[in-house]
């Protein structure tokens, strides 16, 4: 499997040099901005099945977050093109557990995704939606495809097929996405 701890620590440690560095080639500030580069990637690739559940989580950056953690970019890190077959979305905004706040107490980071990923429930109150994390999980075990979110210490880790559920020994602000399609992406 390719979601070890030294392969997320080294992500991650990516992730924050680049956001501290402002590097504007992989962060997008605004939604605009990230949807122009991924539709840039759709076009380029036509795989529009695992772009669009790439492009799930990468909305839900800008459909989630008004605030982020001082000192770190605004809005979502994208990256295509560093570590083979994959794509890697970041954000360093309230993270699940205080998306859901307003609509539903949980006791852990744990507890809000694995609501996230298996219910249908959005943050978003008058809306009917909350598909997204929901969506994300059932194409990527569908697909057989490989998948690593965390937010705070709660952790998802999807690999052919089975789902797990679990804490992690350290704790990140926002999100982490990690797709892993098994085949080159552009």
């Amino acid at each position: 499997m390719i979601f070890t701890n030294s392969f997320i620590k080294k992500v991650i440690s990516n992730v924050e040099n680049a956001s501290k560095k402002g590097d504007k080639n992989l962060f997008c500030p605004f939604r605009d901005v990230f949807q122009g580069r991924f539709d840039t990637v759709v076009n380029k690739t036509k795989k529009y099945l695992l772009l669009a559940t790439v492009g799930e989580i990468g909305n839900n950056t800008f459909d989630h977050n008004w605030n982020y953690k001082k000192g770190h970019s605004r809005g979502l890190y994208l990256n295509f093109c560093d570590f083979k077959n994959t794509v890697v979305l970041a954000d360093y905004g309230q993270g699940i557990r205080n998306s859901l706040a307003d609509i539903i107490k949980t006791d852990n980071d744990l507890e809000a995704l694995k609501l996230a990923f298996t219910e249908r429930i959005t943050s978003r109150s008058r809306e009917e939606r909350g598909n997204g994390l929901f969506y994300t999980m059932k194409t990527i075990i569908e697909n057989n495809w490989s998948f690593f979110f965390q937010s705070g210490n709660g952790r998802c880790i999807i690999d052919e097929g089975d789902v797990t559920f679990s804490e992690s020994d350290f704790s990140i602000v926002g999100c982490l996405s990690i797709f892993d399609f098994k085949e080159k992406i552009i």
